[in-house]
């Protein structure tokens, strides 16, 4: 029986990946033991389960929304996150 090498890139992979794609992998990971004791909170958190609310995903999915799309602002909008966030 023959067989074939196949090289893939796992940074493109990665990227192509979105979020529940991401945590199903840490899932995997988690399994083979490969990340009970990872460093890194948020992997640690990611792994044990704790899933944020359905408000709380939508907000960080706006917020993030908004970081990577920061050039396309106006100013009066970039002002209004500034008051807004001078709140807290």
């Amino acid at each position: 029986m023959s067989s074939v090498r196949v090289y893939v890139d796992l940074d493109d992979v990665y990227d192509e990946m979105d979020r529940s794609d991401k945590r199903t992998m840490a899932q995997w990971l988690h399994d083979d033991g490969i990340l009970e004791s990872h460093p890194n909170p948020e992997i640690r958190k990611v792994v044990r389960g704790d899933i944020e609310s359905q408000g709380e995903k939508e907000l960080r999915d706006n917020l993030t929304k908004l970081w990577n799309n920061y050039y396309l602002l106006t100013n009066e909008e970039e002002e209004l996150i500034k008051k807004l966030s001078s709140r807290f």
